[in-house]
């Protein structure tokens, strides 16, 4: 008989302590958008939930700001909402419950930034592709070879390498108006092809999509399975709202330090963009990015507009732009692209501070004793 009561005791004592127990192993888990990253525009939510049976989740709740945002009886836990085109202090909270009544939460905040003040830079990264007179890329070259000139002054060079060794954070800009539907699979597969081959597990990237609007399926990340699913879901229609888009990635890029690249995909001309050209061009220099374009190669004097529009927003961040005749050439395009990345040297430096605050500071590179080589790196860089 005790040993009955004392099993009964066991059992009982089993049922009580189980739910918790259960509880303590349940994790929840953001997959987007990321903590103390920039939520602008629209963005995926992914809540991933583990350590417990889903069939005994009762409901998850998805609060921002405090404010409930949905409430999910079942997954999966996803949500596409648009945060709005200014960067602004977030916070997004999971509550879930499970039948027995336990509640497990996970709260995740945004990046205050500011977007009108400027970025404070601790280290400015200058990519720089040395070519010689033949076209081809010079490798070899050390960091005594190079002199690095702020406004014509001498800088100490504080980091150098080449850049297959430095990771990197890549916007892939992809346009998906109207124009594009004959366009777009061969695009997207060479757009596949390209991110298959240059990504390594340390560089992030996220692809971005416009046409009169601009936005993405995922945040920055390392998956390239999660990237081709982003792809996948692409569909053309509507108008091109190319300097948008541009001006998105940049922003998008601004407060995140390091290597950044922005390549942009479009067939054609802006024609919906609340942004100018000018205003554009000047966000392109203030940037910390890279930018290559890839454009419709075209002969009116508007499409000649376009293409100088292109070859400014590159040549000004020390990227480059390509013109394509037929689609199947976007492949080799990328090619190219992928080419130049990681051809280039990496130098960093530390910026003097001065009294004057938001200007623009030119960028100059020099090589001792090579002067017959071509050098392309950024103008200069805002602080």
């Amino acid at each position: 008989m005790k040993k009955m009561k004392k099993c009964l005791m066991l059992f009982v004592l089993f049922l009580i302590l189980t739910p918790s127990t259960q509880a303590d192993q349940t994790e929840i888990k953001f997959l987007f958008p990321l903590k103390n990253g920039i939520w602008v525009g629209k963005k995926q939510i992914k809540i991933n939930v583990t350590g417990i049976d889903l069939a005994s989740v009762r409901s998850l709740q998805l609060f921002l700001d405090g404010k409930l945002l949905r409430e999910f009886k079942d997954p999966p836990y996803t949500l596409l909402y648009d945060f709005g085109p200014r960067p602004r202090f977030r916070k997004l909270k999971a509550v879930l419950r499970d039948v027995h009544q336990n509640i497990i939460s996970k709260e995740i905040r945004s990046e205050f930034f500011d977007d009108t003040q400027e970025v404070n830079i601790v280290q400015i990264v200058v990519p720089v592709a040395v070519i010689d007179q033949k076209g081809n890329y010079v490798t070899g070259l050390k960091k005594n070879d190079f002199i690095l000139l702020e406004d014509g002054i001498p800088q100490d060079i504080d980091y150098f390498t080449k850049s297959s060794r430095t990771k990197f954070n890549l916007a892939l800009l992809i346009d998906i108006s109207s124009s594009m539907k004959n366009k777009i699979g061969k695009v997207k597969e060479a757009a596949r092809l390209f991110l298959e081959e240059l990504l390594t597990k340390d560089d992030r990237a996220i692809i971005v999509f416009f046409n009169h609007d601009v936005f993405e399926d995922t945040d920055f990340t390392n998956d390239i399975d999660e990237l081709f699913n982003s792809l996948s879901v692409a569909f053309p229609f509507g108008a091109t709202a190319l300097y948008d888009a541009v001006a998105y990635c940049i922003k998008l890029l601004k407060s995140i330090t390091g290597r950044n690249i922005i390549i942009l995909f479009s067939d054609g001309e802006d024609n919906s963009s609340y942004i100018d050209p000018y205003t554009l061009i000047k966000n392109a220099e203030k940037s910390n990015s890279v930018i290559y374009s890839i454009g419709k190669k075209l002969d009116t004097y508007e499409d000649s507009r376009y293409q100088d529009l292109l070859n400014k927003i590159s040549t000004s961040s020390g990227g480059m732009t390509f013109f394509f005749e037929k689609v199947e050439d976007i492949e080799y395009v990328y090619r190219k692209i992928r080419q130049d990345i990681r051809a280039k040297y990496i130098i960093q430096f530390s910026p003097k501070d001065d009294k004057v605050r938001k200007r623009f500071r030119k960028i100059s590179i020099k090589l001792k004793n090579r002067r017959k080589y071509k050098i392309r790196t950024i103008k200069g860089y805002y602080y």
